[in-house]
């Protein structure tokens, strides 16, 4: 029996089960390949700003990934520090690998270049990272934390030789884990907007306020300094006193963290159009991939495409 006929004697659901799997394969290629050569076209088109002078909107930027003061982030499942990560664990099933954990770190970080620092919300972004680990185990957590590492720019040779020296299917867990690093050369497109002279105003009314709840909460402490006439009451003339002590010294506050604050910000612009990129990988790197993703969708949608159309001529609609 010929592979038509074999088609032609399906089921009725089957054939037209097939028939809508080839056709939604078909319009599922053409709308990443317009989608992928769109961000292809768009990192092309973009100029790289420095940060400095970088105007406000949508824009590209290339420095190196730094750590903010405070605490560290750790990648959960190695434990190896780092600014950004994303981990997965999946459990063995009868046919296929169940996601039982995962998560994506939202931790802030930086980027630096040689004009200044910006502060990066990596919250919705599609991030290309340093390099990759998958290995295997039998237990949820896992018991080896220190797996081999995939770098991102190995070539696909490479890659297939580490793909076929690891131990498949050797345990019922398999980790994944994601990691971007300080130091790290990091490609970036995204909403740009730095802070502004109402952002800082709004920042000091914020100091003072804080200021005044605080001192209030101490009614001695604030009677022992502001109370002149010692009468055990702030009057209107006190009360001016203390809202003028409490502007100064959240001016000088404010003034002080300001020489330690970044004063701009890279995160989602929330548009389809504008997607929130974040890659190790150079804009030049980065334009080949989603090229060869374009090609792959492309040649998908005619594949489907001709196959849907070789089914319904073997059975057209009465």
């Amino acid at each position: 029996m010929s592979l038509s006929e074999q088609f032609i004697h399906l089921s009725h659901f089957e054939f037209w089960a097939l028939q809508l799997f080839c056709t939604v394969a078909a319009l599922a290629g053409l709308y990443y390949a317009f989608r992928w050569l769109g961000r292809a076209r768009l990192i092309e088109d973009a100029p790289t700003a420095r940060i400095r002078s970088a105007h406000q909107g949508y824009v590209e930027l290339v420095g190196n990934a730094r750590l903010m003061a405070g605490e560290p982030v750790f990648a959960p499942l190695t434990g190896i520090d780092c600014c950004w990560y994303r981990y997965k664990i999946e459990k063995s099933g009868d046919k296929n690998w169940r996601t039982v954990e995962s998560d994506t770190s939202d931790a802030l970080f930086l980027l630096e270049d040689e004009t200044g620092h910006c502060l990066i919300d990596p919250e919705g972004a599609e991030v290309t990272p340093s390099d990759r680990s998958v290995w295997y185990g039998s237990e949820r957590s896992p018991v080896n934390r220190a797996p081999g590492r995939q770098r991102v720019k190995q070539t696909p040779l490479l890659k297939l030789a580490r793909f076929l020296s690891q131990e498949i299917g050797s345990g019922r867990y398999r980790y994944t884990e994601e990691r971007l690093y300080p130091g790290d050369r990091l490609y970036a497109i995204g909403l740009f907007k730095s802070l502004d002279d109402l952002d800082h105003r709004q920042s000091q009314s914020e100091w003072m306020r804080g200021l005044l709840r605080e001192w209030k909460q101490d009614r001695a402490q604030l009677l022992a300094r502001f109370d002149l006439n010692r009468d055990g009451q702030i009057d209107t003339r006190e009360w001016d006193m203390v809202r003028q002590t409490a502007q100064t010294q959240a001016r000088l506050a404010h003034a002080e963290q300001q020489r330690h604050l970044v004063q701009h910000t890279l995160r989602s612009p929330n548009s389809s159009r504008h997607p929130f990129l974040l890659s190790t990988l150079a804009d030049f790197e980065l334009v080949r991939r989603f090229r060869l993703k374009a090609f792959g969708a492309i040649a998908l949608f005619f594949f489907a495409g001709s196959a849907a159309i070789w089914l319904l001529s073997l059975r057209p609609v009465q």
